[in-house]
């Protein structure tokens, strides 16, 4: 979080909830600097990022499972956008996947590139991209920061194969933890975050795109993480105990209850004959 105030509006037709008058895009780039270093640790030697690091990849690891369940392909073509620093996409690439990544930031290609010999794409270079070319398309936690939503869905469907999978995975602003934070919730985010879903208004939206749900489920560690960014937000005294015990409590909760999960990962199918 920025430190700063922004309005949040909601649209009235899909229930989607959007940042108003956010930065231009010069300013934003700063905020999104302050996270960099931490998707890019490599040898990570404070705790914190230790246990990001070991987190990273158990989520890794289950988001190929997901994969390979919902397409019941081992192999096929994958195309991740806002690919970060490449930990995903190289991966995939070992399981025998063709992985394309795009990715906005020039330190994180060059990371890739670097760390994992894996060259990534600028996000301009998505309209060189070949229609229909592509089994399963990605978003982790990326959709909540495009300007306009409506018009990557479009292009993302016109890539995707006949039946082919859009995985999307965001914040959940019906969430436990965001009941309970309110506007020291973390995943806000604003002005970084451009747009707030929950599970009604992102299936809503989708539809609208010729995409329907098939799959959803909570990412389990993201209460923890976001639990412990809110509490640093709000408290003065013992953050990090409240954190975690607010965020286990959570957890615990959203066994039962996966549509108050903290952060949500949907698997929409592509609509082949539009409505």
């Amino acid at each position: 979080m920025s430190g700063e105030v922004y309005g949040l509006s909601q649209c009235d037709s899909c229930g989607v909830i959007y940042t108003t008058d956010p930065p231009v895009d010069v300013k934003k780039d700063t905020y999104s600097k302050l996270q960099q270093e931490l998707y890019r640790a490599d040898k990570p030697q404070k705790l914190f990022d230790r246990i990001y690091y070991h987190m990273r990849f158990i989520t890794i690891r289950r988001r190929t499972r997901l994969i390979e369940e919902l397409t019941r392909l081992k192999k096929g073509r994958l195309l991740n956008y806002g690919a970060k620093s490449g930990y995903f996409s190289s991966r995939m690439e070992n399981r025998g996947w063709n992985v394309t990544s795009l990715e906005e930031y020039h330190e994180h290609r060059i990371f890739s590139l670097e760390m994992f010999h894996h060259r990534m794409l600028e996000l301009s270079e998505i309209d060189n991209l070949p229609a229909e070319s592509f089994d399963v398309i990605t978003l982790w936690h990326i959709f909540e920061h495009h300007s306009n939503p409506g018009k990557l869905i479009d292009k993302l469907y016109s890539l995707l194969k006949s039946n082919g999978i859009l995985l999307i995975a965001c914040p959940n602003t019906d969430s436990y933890d965001a009941e309970h934070y309110g506007t020291y919730w973390a995943a806000w985010d604003v002005p970084r975050h451009l747009w707030h879903f929950n599970p009604s208004s992102l299936m809503t939206f989708c539809k609208k795109h010729n995409f329907v749900l098939m799959y959803h489920k909570r990412i389990p560690f993201d209460v923890f993480y976001i639990s412990l960014l809110s509490e640093h937000y709000r408290s003065r005294h013992f953050k990090v105990l409240k954190g975690l015990f607010t965020g286990l409590y959570f957890w615990i909760r959203t066994n039962r209850h996966r549509g108050k999960s903290s952060s949500i990962v949907y698997g929409f199918r592509k609509i082949s004959d539009k409505q």
